[in-house]
């Protein structure tokens, strides 16, 4: 089972924005704001569609995300409230990408994105409906703007899947920890695996590890995050792309390796069927998904379906608190 994405057609139009920004320097997102748990009061403004959201990153003067669609799209913020529509990352598909993944045309899925090298790595995924048979790609930049002006850089293949044997190379989830970088990734099949990353090359090195999932069961979109001691692996389970009637929610386990083992909050294994809930539908917060955390701070991000719009994914800002070693993720 692979996921059926719907949504494709919220993508087709750009609205492009005049605004100037300073690109010069990096900087990790500290921007404050005042959450309310109320299911039916939004912390994010306007009907911008996101499915899959990157993690949120700052450039400038604006925040951005990066979702699944027509060639990457892209919205911004200045304050993790108001989001407008940008450049979206490609105007053509890249050349090496058919030779992967025979049929794709330009319909990325779940892109993610970190600050490390002294530039922008976005790694992005590459499939077709209903098939293992996928690659993960990366394309840099040293910084990011909301229009065309941005110099995206393709730089190939990451990894690649080829049968329901292996970790389907999609849904990518980086994180840089000091000097190293780590990539998870996986849907269903195989499970989650997670894989070391060359800073230098942005590539991968070694051998992945599978950590969560197995047997086609339904795991997929993880994030690897680390907090103290400890790493953190969520990720979904249930089905996505549903609109209203999709059954997503959000696990958890923990390892002191990147590499796992990752066990519950009961001690069971993420490939034994463990994996502490910590979002599902509440309201019309209905299957959230495609959780991050924004570097630096402890507020993040997810997809959920609307309930009271007909469905439609939208992106919501969460927070992140924590006791005894574990998360409690509330909107």
């Amino acid at each position: 089972m692979i996921k059926k994405i719907t949504i494709i057609a919220l993508f087709s139009l750009w609205l492009l924005s005049c605004q100037k920004e300073d690109i010069g320097t990096e900087t990790v997102a500290t921007t404050q704001i005042t959450q309310t748990s109320h299911l039916t009061a939004k912390t994010v403004a306007g009907n911008v569609p996101s499915h899959d959201p990157s993690t949120i990153v700052k450039s400038g003067v604006n925040y951005y995300v990066f979702t699944t669609g027509d060639y990457i799209p892209m919205t911004y913020s200045t304050d993790l409230i108001n989001w407008s529509w940008g450049t979206s990352v490609f105007n053509s598909t890249p050349s090496w990408i058919t030779g992967y993944v025979s049929g794709f045309t330009k319909t990325f899925w779940a892109p993610d994105i970190a600050w490390f090298n002294n530039r922008w790595n976005m790694y992005y995924s590459c499939s077709t409906f209903g098939s293992a048979t996928s690659a993960i790609g990366l394309v840099t930049a040293p910084s990011i703007s909301q229009s065309a002006g941005t110099k995206w850089t393709d730089r190939g293949v990451i990894v690649s899947s080829s049968s329901s044997s292996d970790v389907n190379a999609i849904d990518p989830s980086i994180l840089v920890d000091g000097s190293n970088v780590y990539m998870a990734y996986g849907s269903f099949h195989a499970g989650i695996g997670v894989i070391k990353i060359d800073p230098l090359t942005g590539k991968t090195t070694g051998n992945k590890t599978i950590v969560a999932g197995g047997s086609s069961a339904s795991w997929e979109a993880p994030c690897l995050i680390k907090e103290g001691s400890y790493y953190y692996m969520f990720a979904n389970r249930g089905a996505c792309c549903q609109g209203a009637n999709s059954t997503y929610y959000i696990v958890i386990g923990r390892s002191t390796s990147p590499f796992g083992p990752f066990v519950d909050k009961n001690g069971v294994s993420l490939k034994s069927g463990g994996g502490t809930t910590v979002l599902k539908t509440m309201g019309n917060y209905i299957g959230p998904g495609h959780i991050s955390r924004i570097v630096g701070t402890q507020k993040g991000s997810v997809h959920y379906y609307d309930g009271a719009d007909s469905g439609n994914p939208k992106l919501e800002i969460v927070n992140f608190t924590w006791s005894g070693g574990w998360p409690t993720i509330t909107y």
